[in-house]
């Protein structure tokens, strides 16, 4: 059966799906997943049923930075095994840089995104990894690189700038959002759960999660988003700060003698909820925690949602929507009624009992009176992956 693959290759985790393709369609066949990937790889693949076809750890033996090569090898091996014939894949990348839609993966392509790497230095080098495997193992599969910047091309170019000399923003120092690929699907479905007229209103979606951003949509389009350059700034994430001031790193380097590389290790990984509650970078442990800097962990994350909030309905010039997606915005409903409360100025008003009850399900959880509408709508990435490298494969098949 012709198939296409979808990665998303992370430093310590692969995710991915395989999609059978025929008479022009595509249909979802597996879903699997690798974690502890440079410790103890696990392996996790389910039909689409839910049925389990692998559930097991992997013995991998060698040199730890070859282990994504051997868990693509045995993943390919296990498709084989299951007639699946892979005649393409697609790729989730992170920075896209001045890419603005999908583009067909090869070396000049990879050339450039590999300039992208310092913007993103926790996933760019690692959402590249798939590629390379692919080309040396077979050099004529036809590849896609999609990325969670693309959507947001269609910001409004202020929006975009910083307050920076013109030879910087030359050099693609700007705005550049991600979360894409997530923002992108969602868009999709509000048609699906209002009428069109509702959907193309101001709304704004928060995809909350080990990373966190928020994104102001119009008319189903990006306008503006809380994140910018890189994968650090805006909401404070798992083990990421969010926006601080831009002179932090230059005082801890200055004053007290820091490393490039030990402000790195700061910003990515040793602070926001992971490093406020000194305790752990899980929300629902967090939120479950009787520890005061626990409390003031979520507090922290709450606070900037909603000072984000009122920054994007200030580019909608109004809002009429909300929508949680992402991991926490799925299945905490303690963090959707703290932020709702904190919006109630902007015209939220929650329906505490469907908000209590949703659980990973798309539902509207706001009052049928409530001046602004709030939904939770489950978020599919790796589909919008296999959209884009499946119509760009009809295209080169033509």
């Amino acid at each position: 059966m012709e198939s296409l693959i979808v990665l998303n290759t992370g430093s310590s985790s692969i995710k991915f799906s395989i999609f059978s393709i025929s008479l022009g369609k595509m249909k979802r066949e597996f879903l699997g997943s690798v974690s502890n990937l440079l410790t103890k790889p696990h392996i996790k693949i389910t039909k689409v049923t839910g049925d389990v076809e692998i559930d097991e750890d992997l013995k991998l033996e060698g040199d730890t930075r070859a282990y994504v090569r051997l868990v693509l090898h045995f993943i390919l091996d296990w498709a084989q095994k299951k007639n699946l014939k892979i005649i393409a894949a697609g790729h989730r990348v992170v920075h896209g840089g001045n890419f603005e839609k999908s583009v067909v993966f090869d070396d000049k392509a990879l050339a450039y995104l590999k300039t992208l790497i310092p913007f993103s230095p926790l996933h760019q080098p690692y959402n590249l990894n798939g590629y390379l495997f692919f080309k040396e193992e077979f050099e004529d599969l036809f590849q896609v690189a999609t990325f969670d910047s693309a959507f947001h091309s269609t910001c409004d170019k202020i929006s975009q700038s910083y307050a920076l000399p013109k030879s910087l923003t030359e050099l693609g120092i700007r705005r550049y959002g991600f979360h894409g690929l997530s923002y992108e699907y969602i868009a999709s479905q509000l048609p699906n759960y209002m009428d069109e007229k509702e959907a193309k209103k101001k709304i704004i979606v928060a995809h909350l999660g080990s990373g966190s951003t928020m994104c102001a949509i119009e008319n189903l389009k990006s306008l503006a988003t809380s994140i910018g350059l890189t994968s650090m700034g805006g909401l404070p994430m798992a083990t990421r700060p969010g926006d601080v001031d831009p002179y932090l790193g230059v005082y801890l380097m200055d004053q007290l003698g820091w490393s490039a590389d030990k402000v790195q290790k700061l910003f990515y990984k040793d602070s926001g909820l992971l490093g406020v509650s000194g305790i752990s970078a899980d929300m629902a442990k967090l939120i479950k925690s009787s520890d005061p800097n626990a409390k003031l962990a979520v507090d922290i994350f709450v606070h900037r949602i909603s000072l984000f909030a009122g920054s994007l309905a200030a580019e909608l010039q109004g809002l009429d929507g909300f929508v949680f997606t992402g991991g926490i915005g799925e299945n905490s409903s303690e963090i959707r009624e703290m932020v709702s409360k904190r919006m109630s100025w902007l015209g939220v008003d929650l329906d505490l009992n469907k908000n209590n009850k949703c659980k990973k399900k798309a539902e509207k959880i706001s009052k049928d009176n409530s001046k602004v509408f709030v939904y939770v709508i489950p978020t599919d990435e790796e589909i919008m992956i296999a959209k884009h490298t499946f119509d760009l494969y009809k295209e080169h098949k033509k």
